[in-house]
């Protein structure tokens, strides 16, 4: 099996899967399917199957074969009885076999479950589904279009292929034609059409595409030829199809509306060009296939290479973005890891760049073209980098969409009433931070409904609708972005969070010091849980601990906001991206230091006396009324030959969460780019390393130790 081929096979039907889901929950909000929904889920169903039988995958196949069939019989005799959520709990079954297939697959595995129960569940719906509507369960639906197109009705959607005991995999033979029909055999057909198909720009897969309209078109007509002749065997035929178009021509007794109509199902399809090019009607006898062939070929005129573009309904993964000037749409599919390499080399020339242009051997001369030439250089590669970022850059809607699910199972599940608002899903970010955001965003929206969205009748004994609301948000804000969760429910009990915090033995200060948000924060502790009994979504104490620990590896936070009786609050701040930060470096001693830029609030030079201890003997200063702990790099990292009068040193004040600490050093040497890098292990045999997340190279080649103010704040309280 060719690995490009599987590779585009697997993007297709995952983002078909994604449309599936969505169209079907919003469906089921709405009470009903559109018109335009039943059209949208069908098309995508038929496509899948298609695809999937082409790749041997039967069970995906036949699986999405049967759900089909139940749109294809709401679109063509529109019962008056359909039953949304029951429909949409098929779909959703059906998606999440195929998401599991796909992952088998994208793992090198073999998609090896069987969705038989599943096919047979759903063919009993669709009879008991005619049954309810006064049809006959036995009604042959492709009969019923095929009456449609006889009478002229045409049609826009394919007729369900009958399922096939053996499906070859395409790729080692051309295949198979109609047996001929031997010349001197009554005529059976009426007309000798010759069509042009062509495919949208970007679609890929060219020749399998072809290769499904010639299998779609061979059981309808009596005799089938196209151009290039060798679809699957010729290495130049998808160059041919992609520039010329491809080629048909054949018999039918079908009249040229109905033929029109079947070929205007094809997926991808940009534009078709169909014509009569013979009429054998006056004909007492048939052709031979050598005389069809040159009669359609004498007849019929050159392809003229450059098409107009037509636009029709495109999935989002296969609409092309529109070109400047009226051009042609462009697009290509680049794989992650070639941006991510296109990303470590933007990093590597940043670290360049500051090498050539902070070399200490320049220390002191008067260079004008010299710096003239480096601000250019630090322009460009500025350029670069956010060039690079924005192809990185993707929208939360996917993650934030795939929420809807989750409170709609919960709601059925636990028996209450929730509704899922999405705002701003259009915010974009890098999208490995994309990726690692979907768990801690499920687990809390999870916690929302299971926690804080009350049972309906109680909702409705405190005034409130009953039908509850979570709220998620997102919003940029400089360099970060703000994700917020926010329900109307019940809101956080303090006291048993407390009683529960005080058997876990989690307090880190007295119970009358401890802040709302401190106490509220205990939530995220690991094996933390207020629920009594263990269910299906909580009481096991795992879940809110993977919130912030995935928050953590990304450079966020987390904080919690309550209110009784009227919900609750999560907000998420996490940094654009993750490749190239802003630092600022310290010196302590002879060792260098950077601290990420956004962590911290201010830095100043204390005064006499403003650091004292408390009765514990750890270090203190006030800052605007608040009390801050003091942390001295040079003590943590035992580091000679640093300054130790605080007077004398730099403090700066950094922020971590809810908790706000300073750390003293030498001295500030600037505000700088920097690429995280993994500490080498000759230097953590050397130091202590604790509290450091990473590393630098500085401009004179020497290594900075870059800090982790999240695990330089543990450290402190534990």
């Amino acid at each position: 099996m060719a690995e490009p081929m599987v590779e585009v096979f697997i993007f297709e039907t995952r983002q078909f899967l994604e449309q599936l889901e969505q169209i079907a929950l919003g469906s089921e909000e709405q009470g009903g399917f559109s018109e335009e929904d039943v059209n949208e889920i069908f098309r995508a169903m038929h496509t899948i199957k298609g695809s999937a039988a082409m790749m041997m995958f039967d069970q995906v196949s036949t699986l999405a074969h049967s759900v089909e069939d139940i749109f294809f019989y709401i679109r063509e005799l529109k019962p008056q009885k359909v039953d949304a959520t029951a429909i949409t709990d098929i779909v959703l079954n059906a998606v999440d076999f195929m998401r599991i297939e796909m992952e088998k697959l994208d793992a090198g595995g073999t998609p090896d479950m069987s969705s038989e129960e599943l096919r047979n569940y759903t063919k009993d719906f669709l009879r008991n589904m005619k049954l309810d509507n006064g049809h006959d369960p036995d009604i042959d639906l492709r009969k019923v279009k095929n009456a449609k197109k006889a009478d002229g009705a045409g049609g826009d959607a394919p007729a369900p292929e009958p399922e096939k005991k053996q499906q070859y995999y395409i790729g080692a033979a051309k295949p198979s034609k109609p047996a001929p029909v031997e010349e001197g055999t009554p005529k059976g057909a009426k007309h000798v059409f010759e069509a042009t198909v062509f495919f949208q720009p970007g679609c890929e897969m060219e020749e399998v595409r072809a290769f499904g309209v010639v299998n779609n078109l061979k059981e309808k007509v009596t005799e089938l030829h196209y151009l290039p002749e060798k679809i699957l065997e010729d290495e130049s035929a998808t160059d041919t199809i992609r520039n010329m178009g491809f080629r048909l021509f054949f018999v039918t007794d079908m009249e040229k509306d109905a033929v029109k109509a079947e070929l205007d199902q094809t997926i991808f399809l940009e534009k078709l060009e169909i014509k009569e090019v013979a009429n054998v009607g006056e004909l007492e006898y048939w052709p031979s296939q050598e005389t069809i062939a040159i009669t359609a070929l004498e007849n019929s005129e050159p392809i003229k290479p450059e098409m107009p573009p037509v636009q029709r309904d495109l999935t989002p993964a296969a609409r092309p973005v529109p070109a400047k000037g009226g051009e042609g749409a462009q697009m290509i599919t680049v794989r992650v890891d070639k941006l991510d390499k296109l990303m470590d080399l933007v990093g590597e020339m940043v670290i360049a760049e500051a090498m050539v242009t902070q070399n200490p051997d320049l220390k002191g001369m008067e260079l004008d073209n010299f710096s003239k030439a480096a601000r250019q250089l630090h322009k460009i590669n500025g350029e670069l980098q956010d060039s690079v970022m924005a192809l990185r850059m993707v929208p939360l809607e996917g993650t934030f969409k795939k929420m809807n699910r989750i409170v709609r199972d919960m709601t059925k599940k636990l028996g209450k009433k929730a509704r899922l608002v999405l705002v701003g899903e259009s915010t974009e970010v890098d999208k490995n931070i994309n990726e690692h955001i979907s768990d801690p965003l499920m687990h809390i929206v999870r916690n929302s409904v299971d926690h804080g969205i009350e049972m309906p009748d109680v909702r409705v004994d405190a005034g409130k609708e009953e039908t509850g609301t979570v709220i998620l948000s997102a919003e940029n804000a400089g360099g970060e972005v703000v994700i917020k969760i926010k329900d109307d429910g019940g809101g956080l009990n303090k006291e048993k969070i407390l009683e529960r915090a005080r058997k876990n033995g989690i307090l880190t200060k007295p119970e009358s010091e401890l802040t709302d948000r401190e106490i509220y924060s205990f939530i995220f502790a690991p094996g933390f849980s207020t629920k009594e009994a263990v269910t299906e979504f909580s009481g096991r104490g795992v879940g809110m601990d993977v919130v912030v620990s995935n928050i953590k590896s990304l450079g966020g936070k987390v904080i919690v906001d309550s209110e009784p009786g009227l919900g609750s609050t999560t907000t998420i701040k996490i940094p654009l991206t993750l490749a190239i930060i802003e630092g600022m470096s310290v010196s302590v001693g002879g060792s260098r230091f950077t601290v990420p830029i956004n962590y911290i609030s201010r830095s100043f030079r204390p005064e006499e006396g403003a650091i004292f201890k408390d009765p514990d003997g750890s270090e203190m200063i006030m800052v605007q009324g608040n009390c801050c702990p003091v942390v001295r790099l040079y003590d943590m990292y035992d580091i000679p030959d640093a300054i130790h009068e605080p007077t004398d040193g730099i403090l700066l004040l950094l922020e971590a969460g809810e908790a706000r600490f300073g750390v003293l050093a030498d001295e500030l040497l600037g505000v700088q780019e920097i690429v995280v890098k993994p500490v080498p292990k000759y230097i953590s045999r050397m130091m202590k390393t604790t509290g450091i997340s990473g590393c630098t190279l500085l401009g004179d080649g020497s290594i900075s130790l870059i800090i982790d103010p999240q695990q330089v704040h543990n450290i402190i309280f534990d």
